[in-house]
């Protein structure tokens, strides 16, 4: 037998002499192969009636409190449901809703209403930031200083509260509240706080540092060229952030500009989108796997997401139906809650010490189709994946005898496409039916061959790395 280990995945490349796989998807790549992606699990009392626009999460005091938003109102989440602390609003998904922790507060804008504040002292409702504070669809804070994007509606101008006072944005005096318009670059589409800020437009990346005089803050043009054109594809963590450009999708750290999708996924990721809907994109870091997962707009909500391991630098997709993903903390869960949402113990698909029943543990939440609040936590989601067409008797016919599928899948379904004309689609036929020693037996016939593997969604898997194959001369083409 010949082996053929799974090699990255590779769409944007020929189907033909592809080194890579043209599909691996309800998987993420790790260190020499590939691990199954869990299924959505909804979490207790998680169903919102209504599609989520915004997400939020941040800890004060001990306690993680978790926000969520539609068009008209933010709600506090706990095991117990939602809870609305806000009425009254006018949220669009153009605009979108975005939370931004400020000490013991939590910061809420959408572009329309004013800046809303959450206090945990009085946690039934939120209030108004300040009168003089302007409408912002982006916030962040950067060296204790509130920053906003789009203020008022401007689409090229930056606005910033006092030092060390978010409620304070009159300009003059010992304030250091001001403004500054971008001069080329086309809208603001994001901001990134920390020691220094990062300004997204659409065409370039500005990089806003304090400098503690009267000019308060010296902006510097760190990218020409290249900005984020899709907003909510936006996502950091740490000092790396990841975004869609006019240039396909790329990793930032302040400096320098990776490109990330370059003949890998960039050109699939275009042709799937429908321009129409990519006010529905979300983006999200999970921070227990090390990935970067960013819904695809092709559909409202989108119904299927890259999927971008940083550590590995390679991708695959995911059978994510979401219209909202966002970064939170998550809740602790007690033994009785557990026997509630899976109905017996035994069938937790977790480890009881796991960090996903713990309080206060960097997490990522999402919502499903049915607009209720989950984590992928579940059982292993359906799994695919498509080898490119190979001539595995180069200039002749190849008889194929047999395939060893490399993982720890108890069951799968192999699929082999085979065709004499290398632009004509190959004829697939399927097996399921392995020996003692996990080879299944096939009789397939063609000048070209493909090999597809599937697992079933729940089928116990932890790894995949390929398949061996045996293959014979089969005569003249």
């Amino acid at each position: 037998m010949a082996r053929f280990p799974a090699g990255p995945y590779r769409p944007d490349q020929p189907t033909f002499q592809n080194e890579g796989l043209l599909q691996a998807d309800g998987c993420y790549k790790i260190a020499n192969g590939y691990a199954p992606m869990p299924q959505f699990s909804s979490m207790q009392n998680g169903a919102l009636g209504s599609a989520p626009i915004g997400g939020g999460a941040y800890r004060y005091g001990g306690t993680p409190y978790i926000f969520v938003g539609n068009a008209t109102n933010v709600y506090s989440y706990t095991s117990g449901g939602f809870t609305s602390v806000q009425s009254g609003l006018t949220t669009t998904s153009a605009n979108g809703l975005r939370f931004c922790p400020y000490g013991k507060y939590m910061l809420v804008t959408n572009g329309t209403d004013p800046i809303k504040q959450f206090d945990p002292g009085s946690p039934s409702a939120l209030t108004t930031l300040s009168a003089s504070a302007p409408t912002a669809r982006y916030m962040a804070v950067v060296r204790g200083v509130l920053v906003t994007g789009y203020p008022s509606g401007n689409s090229l101008r930056l606005g910033w509260s006092d030092n060390g006072n978010p409620a304070g944005w009159t300009v003059g005096g010992s304030s250091i509240s001001g403004t500054f318009d971008m001069p080329s670059g086309g809208d603001i589409t994001g901001i990134v706080g920390g020691e220094y800020g990062l300004v997204f437009q659409e065409y370039r990346i500005i990089r806003m540092t304090y400098t503690g005089d009267s000019a308060v803050w010296q902006f510097d043009e760190v990218l020409t060229d290249i900005g984020c054109t899709i907003p909510k594809s936006l996502a950091t963590v740490g000092k790396i952030s990841f975004f869609y450009s006019n240039r396909g999708f790329m990793a930032f750290d302040g400096s320098t500009v990776q490109p990330i999708g370059n003949e890998k996924v960039d050109r699939t990721f275009q042709a799937m989108i429908d321009r129409n809907n990519v006010d529905y994109v979300s983006a999200v870091i999970d921070p227990v796997r090390s990935l970067y997962i960013v819904t695809i707009p092709s559909s409202n909500p989108p119904s299927s997401a890259l999927v971008y391991n940083y550590n590995q630098q390679e991708w695959t997709t995911a059978p994510i139906s979401s219209p909202l993903m966002f970064s939170a903390l998550s809740l602790s869960v007690s033994i009785d809650q557990l026997d509630a949402i899976y109905g017996n113990l035994d069938a937790i698909p977790l480890s009881l010490d796991s960090n996903t029943f713990r309080g206060g543990y960097p997490a990522m939440y999402l919502f499903d189709g049915t607009n209720t609040l989950g984590q992928l936590s579940g059982s292993p989601m359906a799994a695919t994946f498509k080898d490119g067409i190979k001539e595995y008797v180069p200039g002749r016919r190849a008889r194929i005898h047999s395939v060893r599928p490399l993982t720890d899948a108890a069951s799968l379904t192999l699929t082999i496409g085979t065709t004499n004309k290398i632009a004509t689609t190959p004829t697939e036929d399927s097996y399921t039916a392995a020996t003692g020693s996990g080879i299944l037996q096939v009789r397939e016939l063609g000048n070209y061959a493909q090999v597809k593997l599937s697992m079933a969604a729940g089928t116990q898997w932890s790894w995949f790395q390929g398949y061996d194959l045996e293959a014979v001369d089969g005569g003249r083409p």
